[in-house]
């Protein structure tokens, strides 16, 4: 006789695993955030940037961050193991990939993203409430102070840096006059937009809190009389006239189908002819079985928004075109963007 996964239940010791299943895999899955607790615990005693140019050994890195010896010993070994540090005995140095992107003074620096994920630690900690009382357990922009929005910020605008290249390279957008960047966050991709197409200049709406951010990005990259800040909450302000490209990069996911619609509509409403609309965002593939990263930032919105979820390329694409965008299309983004693009023209 056979159980349900063909196998032979004739006698004691018999019974084996089907072909090619491992049950580890639920223990990886279980013990995940073993990983991300590491980092995250590594980049907040700043273990990167104290190894940034000069090994150092254990005892140097227990005083300097004035953490316990045994402690701090194994956490780096378990920093070692996820090959973010290298060692030789008792002495840590950076790799090549902790001086990438972990050391601030890299070009490439994503220890913001360590930190706003860290931020975000505890309302996932909630995510079995959330799901059983339809009730977000956080809320996303509402409930951070000005350190956590800067933390948020900053690693958008690292992630964005990364990115810009391959969202720049999509479209081109030469005699364009104006790019309305709607939740603009840090405003990193206006300034790229602006810095690669001579007469574009940008407007870039969100919150008060967050151009606070934003404005000091913009004045880095000396782009005060090109790229201009606008306060506004995109579902109840206007976005303006004459617009000939909108950008909306990772912000539909925070609303409703309902919202989503308007927000579109206003941005056709608000557009030239043949102006574009470029949607940047983690989709779900039209059959909703992946990718993994777009459906667990649909888990991000039930924790940190009241309605919004993950949507798939399909239903954007159909919302698009029930707006009256033509030309519809949905398209991956080359690496290292983890997006999907959905563009459309007005016509």
């Amino acid at each position: 006789m056979s159980d349900s996964w063909g196998n032979d239940k004739g006698g004691a010791g018999s019974w084996g695993l089907p072909e090619g299943a491992d049950p580890m895999k639920v223990m990886q899955i279980a013990s995940a955030y073993w990983d991300s607790c590491v980092i995250h615990a590594a980049n907040r005693l700043d273990i990167f940037n104290l190894l940034d140019g000069q090994p150092k050994d254990l005892d140097t890195l227990a005083k300097e961050t004035g953490a316990d010896r045994r402690c701090l010993g194994a956490l780096l070994s378990a920093v070692v193991s996820l090959e973010l540090l290298d060692r030789d005995g008792d002495t840590f140095m950076n790799n090549d990939f902790g001086k990438t992107f972990l050391t601030n003074s890299s070009k490439f620096y994503q220890g913001g993203i360590c930190t706003m994920f860290e931020n975000w630690y505890d309302a996932w900690g909630g995510l079995y409430d959330t799901v059983k009382s339809g009730k977000p357990s956080a809320l996303m922009h509402q409930a951070y102070s000005d350190e956590e929005t800067r933390d948020y910020m900053m690693g958008m605008h690292n992630r964005a840096l990364s990115q810009s290249g391959v969202l720049t390279d999509m479209f081109d957008l030469t005699g364009k006059k104006q790019l309305m960047d709607v939740g603009c966050g840090p405003a990193t991709f206006s300034v790229k937009f602006c810095e690669r197409y001579d007469g574009l200049n940008a407007v870039a709406m969100d919150r008060d809190q967050t151009l606070v951010i934003a404005r000091e990005i913009v004045d880095e990259y000396d782009m005060q009389d090109r790229v201009k800040l606008l306060p506004g909450d995109y579902n109840t302000d206007s976005l303006g006239e004459a617009n000939d490209a909108m950008l909306l990069s990772s912000m539909t996911n925070q609303e409703s189908p309902e919202n989503v619609k308007k927000l579109l509509q206003k941005c056709y409403d608000s557009m030239n002819k043949d102006g574009v609309i470029m949607i940047q965002e983690q989709l779900l593939w039209g059959e909703k079985k992946g990718p993994k990263l777009a459906a667990l930032i649909g888990v991000n919105q039930i924790i940190n928004t009241v309605s919004g979820s993950s949507y798939s390329t399909t239903e954007m694409e159909n919302i698009l075109s029930e707006v009256g965008f033509v030309d519809v299309k949905s398209e991956q983004m080359a690496p290292p963007s983890p997006f999907i693009m959905v563009s459309g023209y007005k016509r």
